[in-house]
């Protein structure tokens, strides 16, 4: 049975369980095929170096950040 998701805010928190964990790293926008192969790509690695696996989202959205005046896609 898979773990509950946890959702972790920044980094004053960060529980010791997580340390070591494989990461995903992008902008979940969608699980769309090429999400779900970075995830179970993270998920296989975690398994075989027996850390958890997680994902980094980023919030607010970079374009949000870095060009706030367009929209998040063209």
């Amino acid at each position: 049975m898979p773990r509950p998701m946890r959702i972790i805010h920044g980094t004053a928190d960060f529980p010791a369980s997580a340390r070591g964990a494989a990461l995903a790293v992008g902008n979940f926008d969608g699980v769309h095929r090429g999400h779900q192969a970075l995830i179970t790509a993270t998920r296989q690695e975690a398994g075989r170096l027996g850390v958890p696996a997680g994902a980094i989202v980023f919030e607010p959205h970079p374009r949000e950040y870095f060009q706030p005046d367009k929209p998040h896609f063209d």
